[in-house]
């Protein structure tokens, strides 16, 4: 069979072909494809993760990378091979386009976990701050946001616990598996933390 014959017969052929391809690919072997792919689309996600205010990339990175990994797999559904041989630089582009619109989604149409994020920043910021000018303290959010990122996930978990929800150190040990001295400690150890973070330089 010549050349021009075989073109013929893919042209006629070969998006089934490719298509079925491409379902045995997600049927069995997605395991192995994010094996293989997954440490590129963590460093997207981080990458991208570090333009987002510490205390958003904090709580939103988990979903971004299921996000990304979803979206890679849509990617392979509209991946055609004969254009472009490398599934990747198409998958990046989508992945970031998909976290971008992730992120325009929930501060639109769920505001109040934005309002959330900031409020977080407001509670952290009172209680370490007995000021009644206290807003004079802050640049357009600027220390708000490096106050956020002194603290650890845990660390700001249990100062907000124990501001905003009024839980007892006993309460905020039972909620994250730690003894009540244990939190005592931490939560005194983040206030301290945050009021170096807030003190003028």
């Amino acid at each position: 069979m010549n050349t021009e014959k075989v073109e013929e017969v893919w042209a006629l052929i070969g998006k089934k072909v490719l298509n079925n391809i491409k379902i045995h690919l997600l049927k069995y072997y997605v395991p192995d494809i994010f094996a293989f792919y997954n440490p590129k689309i963590v460093q997207v996600v981080r990458r991208y993760a570090r333009y987002l205010p510490a205390h958003v990339a904090q709580s939103e990175t988990d979903d971004l990378t299921t996000l990304a990994k979803l979206e890679f797999l849509e990617t392979l559904k509209v991946w055609s091979p004969d254009r472009s041989q490398d599934i990747w630089p198409l998958a990046q582009a989508r992945i970031i386009g998909a976290m971008k619109d992730h992120i325009r989604y929930i501060t639109k149409s769920d505001p109040t976990r934005f309002y959330d994020w900031i409020a977080d920043a407001g509670h952290m910021y009172l209680m370490v701050n007995d000021r009644a000018d206290f807003e004079c303290g802050v640049d357009n959010g600027i220390q708000l946001n490096e106050a956020m990122k002194v603290l650890t996930y845990r660390e700001r978990q249990i100062v907000l616990f124990h501001t905003r929800e009024d839980l007892t150190f006993k309460d905020i040990g039972e909620r994250v598996g730690v003894s009540e001295s244990q939190i005592s400690r931490i939560y005194k150890k983040s206030i301290e933390k945050l009021k170096k973070a807030l003190s003028p330089h």
